[in-house]
């Protein structure tokens, strides 16, 4: 993995500060599923998707964690509408590029997956309810980073929305596949090292394709 992440962190257009966009062409590099999706910069006069709609667009920058927030999200978008969007979006974000992506229809339960460094202990990473109301269900189990799928497995039966992985109100989900996911998960943010400050994989839906990975942040610290 250490030749997968330099090669990768040579990439960036800005050292050690990938945006979205950088930070899914890692997780796909992973084996991880993300959205097909293309970044279009800012002094782009058009840009046309190589993939069918529906769409979302939104702005993708580092310094902007929060986009929902400050209207930085189109969802559902046919090509007109995209249009649209991405005008809009120029216009309140006129130095920062637009990741335009398929839209990803999905069932059961939004999921969120990260790691960050705990002063103690070191690399820790953590699964849980994920979607907008993260920071208010507190639904969330740790464990210091690597870790293997039967860990894994344990961090999803400890959380309080666990019944919906047990076909509740006819949820066909796959622990086994997210638990997967965390490992990928342990494992990059270990091999990180001393380059590692936090990710943030959320919203992780369920789709036709498996777990898919909607919104993706990563920080991290310059190394010399």
């Amino acid at each position: 993995m250490n030749t997968l992440l330099d090669q990768w962190r040579a990439e960036l257009t800005v050292t050690d500060r990938p945006d979205e966009y950088e930070v899914k062409r890692l997780l796909s590099r992973l084996g991880l599923n993300v959205p097909r999706g293309m970044r279009i910069g800012p002094a782009t006069i058009d840009g046309v998707p190589e993939f069918s709609g529906p769409f979302v667009a939104k702005v993708c920058s580092p310094d902007i964690v929060h986009k929902t927030d400050l209207h930085g999200v189109h969802l559902n978008l046919g090509p007109e509408d995209l249009a649209m969007a991405m005008g809009a979006l120029r216009d309140a974000f006129p130095e920062t590029a637009i990741l335009v992506e398929q839209m990803v229809s999905f069932d059961g339960p939004e999921m969120i997956a990260g790691g960050l460094i705990d002063p103690g202990f070191g690399p820790a990473v953590m699964v849980g309810a994920g979607g907008i109301l993260t920071e208010i269900a507190h639904d969330v189990a740790f464990r210091l980073a690597p870790l293997d799928d039967a860990e894994a497995r344990r961090m999803l039966e400890e959380l309080k929305i666990w019944p919906a992985f047990e076909g509740y109100r006819g949820l066909q989900l796959d622990p086994a596949a997210l638990a997967r996911l965390i490992v990928t998960v342990s494992r990059l943010v270990d091999a990180l090292g001393p380059r590692f400050d936090q990710l943030d994989l959320n919203p992780i839906v369920w789709s036709h394709t498996g777990w898919m990975i909607l919104d993706a942040k990563l920080l991290l610290h310059a190394v010399m």
